[in-house]
């Protein structure tokens, strides 16, 4: 979902300098770029799991781990 935001124009035009140093396609990677960087996040906090979980084949796999 897309909003809009006010911003000065001295700090779009401070975004768009960025976007075309960071030659990225978006304001918003812009924004999301700096806030991850100020936050000090991890691209591995993201999917931290990607490409080591297996899909579960039969019913009782997907029984395995839950506890009732």
């Amino acid at each position: 979902m897309a909003t809009t935001i006010q911003v000065k124009d001295t700090t779009f035009q401070l975004l768009k300098t960025l976007k075309e140093k960071e030659k990225v396609t978006s304001y918003d990677e812009v924004i999301s770029g700096m806030i991850k960087e100020k936050l000090q996040v991890k691209e591995s906090m993201f999917g931290s799991m990607k490409g080591k979980l297996k899909p579960y084949n039969k019913k009782e796999d997907r029984m395995k781990d839950r506890e009732y």
